[in-house]
């Protein structure tokens, strides 16, 4: 069993992984129980696993996938904001807010002026921790969870 630190601060089991099968066809409905890892369609299983690695050694002190922790929950990022900026704001967020980029200064404000640490990733490290946090945010949509704070 994984425990996991809730947003209350209350260690808590961390749910297990949800099941599910995709339709073949857009019409089609979805059916029977899958690999509890099954990726959406076009992933990349070797980016989103070297972005689970890349997650828990750069982003998991401060980020969750589906929780607030110290900065916002990061299911489904890449649906809020393009891969340029966030790979801006993850090499440098306090040069983005000091420029008054309008979505920047949202969150730093909203996360009681928090500033983010610019981290020296390349470009496909950054598009393979958002290729994890997609497979992560896939799985827990295909489970109806809601309720995920916005980056």
């Amino acid at each position: 069993m994984v425990f996991g630190l809730s947003v209350s601060g209350l260690l808590e089991p961390e749910p297990a992984p949800v099941k599910v099968t995709l339709a073949s066809k857009p019409d089609e409905p979805a059916t029977g129980p899958a690999s509890p890892h099954q990726l959406p369609a076009g992933a990349d299983a070797e980016a989103v696993a070297a972005g689970d690695a890349l997650f828990k050694a750069n982003c998991a002190q401060c980020h969750a996938i589906n929780e607030v922790v110290v900065g916002p929950a990061l299911a489904g990022l890449s649906r809020r904001r393009p891969i340029s900026w966030i790979t801006a704001w993850v090499k440098n967020s306090s040069k983005m807010v000091a420029h008054g980029d309008e979505y920047a200064v949202k969150i730093f404000n909203q996360y009681q002026k928090q500033q983010m640490p610019s981290f020296q990733l390349s470009d496909q490290e950054i598009k393979a921790i958002v290729a994890y946090i997609e497979s992560r945010s896939y799985q827990v949509s295909a489970s109806g969870a809601t309720g995920v704070a916005a980056l």
